[in-house]
């Protein structure tokens, strides 16, 4: 007696479905007329589960040529008996497609009357099938109208850059540092008419897109810890995704371990679009945050993401592999045909301890890359700043952080410490004093700022650039120089000038040095550092004159590139109300141009009256 089989059930199921097909592929039709002419033809696993796959499937049409390897070229060449490799394929319907492969009716030739069938393998495919070009309308005037009382309007670039968000579901925003990639995210976003909209950020700019968001929209909300809430912008950081997704392979690590609760914030909000900062972040697969965002946007449906970048792809393919992975490209669909192809990826074995052999990767190399950016062409829009016409040669911009409880405790007894002096003082009490107390405030925030400047300096090397940074105090810069080590010099008081200038020509010739450190008024003003194009002030002076004088030690003659100037803030402290006094008072040029320097009174008087008043 014969045992009946999954098999045999499968492929019954398969014959059922046929004899009542009346769909319009061309594959199943053949296959049922092959099966009503002849009872007992045998189909193959493959004919059996496409058939299953795809009765109720109707081929999509697409009518749109489509380039091809000039591997799938040779193949068709061959298979087909004609005498041109082709390169391109005019592809009608696709019929159906799995994982790896499109099936699809068309044409190889101009003159070929009677279309064909044809399997393509998507990794031999150069144009997504799917993809095409939508003109897109958008009314900029009112967001111009927005932006002109901050003296800002939208550039080509950004415009260019905002119809490409909205003309993709899943795609790369890849400007340079500096370009905007912030406010063109936000203003696609509005355009999009998405409800719900998920901002995934390093905590240090976290503060920075709520103020951006600001600008054109009230509701939007900082994500913190372990309380979650949620409004039209609802901001994460990278670091806290965990205790608001957990990706289910992951709740139990080892079998002995108490099976961890699923957290289901993120995907019970319901957001319709995820926007993800610095999106090189997830370059790493197995890293936490690249598993769960790979995991909401893979396995739970939220279809729209945009990822922003400076740096998709660096010298190392591989980096981009997870991004495209997210994106649902199908290049991403075979990790080791990536590996092979585009990172000139080798296998190999090596020994273990036990004797044992285990096979590992090399995927370090690269390889195709023409052909990779022909393959990714519409997924990522690329712009560099020497490709940029319209925007300006320096770009200042404040970038705002929030003190932690720990910090704003440290910060109020200074404070109070200040406010109590002044008030012991007040009849003898001098500007001087006040100065050298409020000096105690600006050098807390100073070294505060470290952990902030330090990711930003690292954003800025991984993009191949060079980076100075300015300080006020011995502490701050000794602080930064012991973390990047020999990768930078240093430039203060105690050096003598042939030391400060050995500083100065390494920074500038050395391809090794790639951090300039330098206390504002010692490296401030008669030095050229054109060898970098971002300049981060860790802290800044009272006196605009001297921050401009800093800034343009990199923004002078012999520099090729525009410069990207940022200052560091944070929220409702002594170097905001700093910031906000250097731009606001009448005699200091907006752009923290100029040499006049605000006399002692002035500053005492703006400075303590508003942070009295901030804190009454």
């Amino acid at each position: 007696m014969k045992l009946i089989t999954l098999e045999d059930i499968l492929g019954n199921n398969a014959l059922n479905l046929l004899e009542k097909y009346d769909g319009l592929n061309p594959y199943i039709k053949r296959l049922k007329k092959e099966y009503l002419e002849n009872n007992n033809v045998k189909f193959t696993d493959t004919q059996i589960k496409y058939i299953t796959d795809n009765h109720e499937k109707e081929p999509i049409l697409i009518n749109r040529l489509i380039r091809i390897t000039p591997y799938l070229g040779a193949e068709l060449q061959k298979q087909n008996d004609i005498k041109f490799l082709p390169e391109k394929i005019l592809v009608e319907y696709i019929l159906a497609e799995n994982d790896k492969t499109y099936h699809v009716s068309g044409k190889l030739k101009q003159n070929q009357k009677v279309s064909k069938m044809y399997w393509l393998p998507k990794t031999q495919v150069m144009d997504d099938p799917y993809f095409e070009e939508i003109n897109i309308e958008v009314d900029f005037s009112k967001y111009n109208d927005i932006l002109a009382p901050y003296k800002k309007k939208l550039y080509e670039h950004q415009e260019e850059s905002v119809k490409f968000l909205l003309s993709r579901d899943a795609s790369i925003l890849a400007l340079d540092m500096g370009l905007g990639k912030t406010v063109c995210s936000i203003i696609a976003a509005l355009e999009s008419g998405a409800k719900n909209i998920l901002v995934v950020c390093p905590s240090s700019v976290k503060i920075n897109w709520k103020r951006e968001i600001n600008v054109f929209c009230d509701d939007v909300t900082i994500v913190d810890g372990r309380k979650w809430n949620q409004a039209k912008f609802t901001i994460i950081n990278y670091d806290i995704l965990k205790n608001f997704h957990t990706v289910e392979e992951k709740k139990k690590k080892e079998p002995t371990e108490p099976v961890v609760e699923l957290n289901r914030d993120i995907v019970n909000s319901n957001f319709d679009l995820i926007i993800v900062d610095e999106a090189h972040y997830l370059k790493n697969n197995k890293s936490i945050r690249g598993e769960i965002i790979a995991d909401l946007v893979l396995n739970f449906g939220i279809n729209k993401v945009w990822l922003l970048t400076g740096t998709p792809i660096s010298n190392r393919p591989m980096d981009f592999f997870n991004l495209l992975r997210i994106l649902k490209a199908p290049l991403a669909q075979n990790w080791q045909y990536f590996a092979v192809r585009y990172c000139d990826g080798k296998k190999m074995f090596r020994t273990l301890k036990n004797g044992l052999k285990k096979q590992i990767w090399l995927t370090d190399g690269a390889s195709n890359l023409d052909e990779l950016a022909a393959k990714t062409k519409n997924l990522i829009l690329r712009k560099l700043k020497t490709e940029v016409l319209d925007m300006p040669d320096k770009i200042v911009t404040p970038v705002y952080h929030e003190l932690s409880p720990k910090g704003w405790n440290e910060y109020n007894k200074l404070w109070d410490e200040y406010l109590e002096k002044r008030l012991e003082q007040k009849k003898r009490g001098t500007v001087q004093r006040d100065l050298v107390e409020l000096i105690l405030l600006r050098k807390f925030i100073a070294m505060e700022a470290i952990p902030e400047t330090i990711e930003m300096v690292n954003n800025a090397l991984e993009m191949g650039k060079k980076v100075i940074i300015f300080t006020n105090f011995t502490e701050e810069l000794l602080k930064l120089s012991e973390h990047f080590k020999k990768t930078c010099v240093l430039h203060y008081g105690p050096m003598s000038d042939k030391e400060k200038q050995r500083s100065v020509d390494s920074f500038q010739n050395n391809d090794k040095t790639n951090v300039f450190i330098g206390n504002i008024i010692s490296a401030g003003v008669g030095i050229t550092l054109t060898k970098a194009s971002v300049v981060i002030f860790n802290s800044f002076s009272w006196v605009p004159g001297i921050n401009e004088q800093g800034e343009d030690r990199s923004f002078r003659i012999g520099q090729n590139e525009n410069v990207n100037v940022y200052y560091q803030l944070f929220e409702d402290t002594i170097s905001t109300r700093m910031w906000e006094t250097l731009i606001n008072k009448k005699d200091v040029i907006a752009t923290i141009m100029g040499d006049k320097k605000l006399s002692d009174e002035e500053i005492i008087e703006i400075m303590t009256d508003k942070l009295i008043e901030n804190n009454e």
